[in-house]
């Protein structure tokens, strides 16, 4: 095999992986923030009974991902990730294209499970970078791949907004699956991988979800998949109600171009932050820089609660971003620095499920706060899902988390020289 006569071209296949993360969060960001307008289209006629409804389409997704996100990722493992990537985005885009065409909400939110069931589009991406980047360096392209997915729901509700606004609900669909699809074609063209099909793979068919099962609860790695989960629910629990806030802000707008600025905002300050995080990582540690980035992402968490005007809130809610996007990509690289050799499919894909309950959980408790006690409300909320996280960093994750020792499963005493 050419691998081993010349080191293989990690950094470009890094360059093409970001550049398909970017096309494809692009692409999903075209429709995601505006859920509620599309409820909107569909007869709803209550803004917070949209976000609600918003909030429980994002729970479907979350949950479609969740349930299969580990069988992918062990598919992956055994058959090659490349095509595992070349999978998902395919499927991403028939499910998202055909969810544009709902005649009504249930269709709409029913969409959204077959939506997460088949994609995963981030674990698997994050799988091939992974394997194929020098530990010493995983820090960086870790954070460096999360910019990406920043980078696209950056640019993606400005562009989605537009096209909403301009052609309607199908067309914004329309423009998420040609998204995906390109992205698909990106990955065939450039993309490479030294792939071996391990022996395990003609073995007990079950094993591979056994193993997972007790890596997932080992008292190393538990405590990274609950960081996944909090700090995605985090992130993903203001979705539901910027539309809203947008509208009824001092200075707001009820466009959907005017809801793309906000999520533009936050996109451009979460990629900035997963940079220089990851960055930062190899000079100062990843959980001490963790612990870090939770308190100013508790703190900042709290300011657009105490401000009425559209500028001033967009710029806090960016300012909240610049930390949370962060924390993201500092315990992705934990993560990745811990997967024991020839399972990073596997544990991306435990990862994701457990980003898949943040995103299950995070626009549901959004949307129903926003119901109960006002839009706003869920910025206090967000200030405690924050703190919990700052406790669980510095309570639970071991001072050993994040250096370039992988984290084994706990296996009975016969099974360990297996």
């Amino acid at each position: 095999m050419d691998a081993t006569h010349k080191p293989f071209p990690w950094k470009r296949n890094l360059v093409v992986l970001w550049v398909a993360q970017i096309v494809t969060t692009l692409g999903f960001s075209f429709t995601f923030p505006f859920y509620p307008m599309f409820f909107g289209d569909l007869g709803v006629e209550e803004v917070e009974r949209a976000a609600f409804l918003a909030g429980i389409s994002g729970w479907m997704l979350g949950f479609g991902m969740g349930i299969f996100a580990p069988f992918w990722g062990i598919v992956g493992d055994r058959f090659g990730r490349r095509i595992n990537i070349v999978r998902a985005m395919l499927l991403g885009a028939i499910f998202l294209i055909l969810s544009g065409y709902s005649q009504n909400p249930a269709q709409l939110v029913i969409s959204r499970f077959f939506i997460g069931a088949t994609s995963g589009v981030v674990p698997a991406i994050m799988t091939l970078v992974a394997v194929h980047t020098p530990r010493e360096r995983l820090p960086f392209a870790t954070g460096l791949t999360q910019s990406a997915l920043f980078m696209g729901t950056a640019l993606g509700p400005l562009l989605g907004g537009l096209i909403f606004d301009a052609w309607g609900m199908r067309a914004a669909f329309w423009a998420t699956g040609l998204g995906l699809l390109g992205a698909a074609g990106l990955v065939v063209a450039f993309a490479r991988e030294n792939f071996e099909k391990p022996k395990a793979a003609l073995g007990n068919p079950l094993q591979p979800f056994v193993d997972l099962a007790k890596l997932a609860m080992s008292a190393s790695f538990f405590p990274l998949l609950a960081l996944v989960t909090f700090v995605s629910a985090g992130i993903l629990m203001l979705a539901p109600v910027i539309a809203g806030i947008v509208e009824t802000a001092e200075g707001g707008s009820d466009s959907a171009t005017a809801t793309g600025v906000v999520f533009m905002s936050i996109g451009i300050s979460s990629a900035v932050s997963s940079v220089v995080m990851g960055w930062l990582a190899g000079r100062i540690g990843l959980r001490r820089l963790f612990i870090i980035a939770a308190v100013l992402a508790t703190v900042a968490s709290a300011g657009p609660f105490f401000v009425d005007g559209l500028l001033a809130i967009t710029a806090l809610i960016a300012l909240a971003a610049l930390f949370q996007g962060g924390l993201l990509s500092l315990v992705t690289g934990m993560i990745a620095l811990g997967a024991p050799t020839g399972r990073h499919g596997s544990v991306f894909g435990a990862s994701q499920s457990a980003h898949s309950i943040g995103l299950a959980l995070g626009p549901l408790v959004g949307g129903s706060a926003a119901v109960a006690f006002g839009l706003k409300s869920v910025f206090l909320v967000n200030v405690g899902v924050f703190g919990v996280v700052l406790l669980v960093a510095v309570f639970l994750l071991g001072r050993s988390v994040g250096t370039n020792r992988p984290i084994e499963p706990e296996l009975p005493v016969g099974e360990k020289g297996r």
